[in-house]
């Protein structure tokens, strides 16, 4: 799943990048209100870490325009502003959780999950995927091919091939694809694609990841 963290402390928001990398997520980062609105127009996320405190922008505006663009992605507040003034104000606004500085990584993790549980579709949620003989195991990041062996994946690899899954026969265009997968910082205009796809296809074959040329790329869901 990809986030958007947006907070202006560097380290803090470096330190917590690394470690929500390190639990399967894609996370770009801003630095301020106005690269975070930018961001959250131009890229698709599945949850939003959001400071109040926001130079440029504060985090409380990025957040209604956000819900008054029907932007429905889920965000939660994370700031030094604990009076239940500002938890009031947060969550009257659209937000879907609150936490304080400072506070511990588990706990923060531990609301990103709850709230995507309220907001994902419960098929998502699911330990594994299975298709065809196939299985990723959402847990361990490893899948498991028809021959019964076992493969772990980098986080990219994991991250591909979940998404592919996930929309099963469905032509998905490159872009669409990179954008799921990895964070900002990448050239999209890189082969970067091309190499994740031959290496899954040397781990589950080459017949079950279909090349559209010029158009995208297709999870093959059924023998042909």
């Amino acid at each position: 799943m990809k986030l958007l963290l947006a907070e202006d402390e560097a380290l803090l928001a470096k330190n917590l990048s690394q470690q929500l990398s390190q639990q399967g997520f894609v996370v770009d980062c801003a630095l301020d209100g106005e690269e975070a609105l930018y961001l959250i127009e131009e890229h698709p996320y599945d949850l939003i870490i959001l400071d109040l405190g926001l130079p440029k922008l504060p985090g409380l505006s990025v957040l209604q325009t956000m819900r008054s663009n029907q932007n429905p992605t889920p965000v939660i507040i994370l700031t030094a502003r604990n009076a239940w003034q500002d938890r009031v104000e947060g969550l009257k606004s659209g937000a879907d959780d609150y936490v304080g500085k400072p506070f511990h990584f588990e706990e923060l993790l531990a609301r990103i999950q709850n709230v995507l549980k309220r907001t994902t579709p419960e098929a998502a949620l699911d330990h594994s995927i299975q298709i065809n003989g196939l299985t990723l195991n959402l847990e361990s990041q490893r899948v498991v091919t028809d021959d019964g062996v076992e493969h772990p994946l980098t986080h990219t690899e994991f991250r591909l091939l979940r998404f592919l899954m996930s929309h099963p026969n469905k032509l998905l265009s490159k872009s669409d694809i990179m954008a799921k997968i990895v964070d900002q910082n990448y050239d999209r205009d890189s082969n970067v694609l091309e190499v994740y796809i031959r290496r899954l296809r040397k781990l589950i074959g080459k017949q079950r990841i279909e090349t559209q040329r010029g158009q995208g790329y297709r999870f093959v869901a059924e023998e042909s």
